[in-house]
């Protein structure tokens, strides 16, 4: 379902026809109520509205999320797409625009899916505008509210991943953002030194200037590698030992998830 609007959110129910033992394990059901919901949280790589509209663009369903609910063969698995073009990770108000209405940044983003869906597994997948706006652009200040955001994950007890940022292609067209190949690396590379191994999708690294429809828009074949990434992460944690429905899961030891009770999520420190 396409729900069209400024705000528009992507809902796509995979309906497949393998039982669900053969797809994700139990524990990947944080709530147990015989659903896995998945949010992706991002910008128009993950909305993918823009693209859409372009003559050379794609379907609705040819996004990163809606490609990865395609690819988990589970018939309880929903995908939601709250991502927006223009957002960011980190808080901005873009002029004073209420930014409860239009979801312009992660928080936004994460409280609306957290208040309106039983969702169990998180993708934050933001950097390119944080970088390319200016609204901080500085890496350091860019992981730290990644941090922010993972810590609220954490408290509601559901499953968080953070992808890397995809690097801009100066040049497919105009080449004006060959200034800030750098520092997306950097950014990059704070990430993966900031998060767990387990709790990182790598959407960096493998694409060419064929998978872009422009300087930094992703195609349907760029997007196709994203999901396939976000795909082979998710079963790959669910693959691991992991705490029942119900129990907090805040962090990692010895590649199992660390067991607390709610009073001791507050010290938990992204990345554990």
């Amino acid at each position: 379902m396409l729900v069209v609007g400024l705000a528009a959110t992507v809902t796509v129910t995979v309906t497949a026809t393998a039982a669900a033992a053969a797809g994700l394990p139990a524990s990947v059901d944080r709530n147990a109520d015989g659903a896995i919901v998945i949010g992706c949280l991002g910008d128009s790589n993950t909305s993918s509205r823009w693209q859409y509209a372009q003559p050379d663009g794609y379907s609705a369903d040819q996004g990163w999320c809606e490609q990865l609910g395609a690819l988990i063969d589970d018939p309880r698995v929903r995908v939601v797409n709250l991502g927006l073009g223009g957002a960011t990770v980190t808080d901005n108000d873009y002029g004073g625009v209420p930014q409860a209405r239009l979801h312009y940044d992660g928080s936004e983003q994460l409280a609306a899916l957290l208040d309106t869906e039983p969702v169990d597994i998180v993708i934050l997948s933001f950097g390119t505008n944080d970088v390319l706006s200016k609204i901080s652009g500085v890496p350091r200040d860019i992981v730290d509210n990644y941090n922010r955001l993972w810590r609220r994950i954490q408290t509601s007890d559901v499953l968080g991943f953070v992808a890397t940022t995809p690097p801009v292609m100066p040049h497919r067209r105009s080449g004006k953002y060959r200034r800030d190949l750098g520092r997306i690396a950097e950014l990059n590379a704070r990430l993966v030194e900031t998060f767990a191994p387990r709790s990182l999708m790598d959407f960096e690294t493998g694409f060419v200037g064929a998978d872009y429809l422009d300087d930094i828009h992703l195609n349907a074949q760029g997007q196709a590698k994203r999901a396939a990434e976000a795909h082979r992460r998710i079963v790959a944690i669910a693959e691991v030992t992991m705490p029942p429905a119900g129990v907090r899961a805040v962090g990692w030891d010895r590649g199992h998830w660390a067991r607390a009770e709610p009073a001791d999520v507050s010290a938990v420190v992204a990345g554990d």
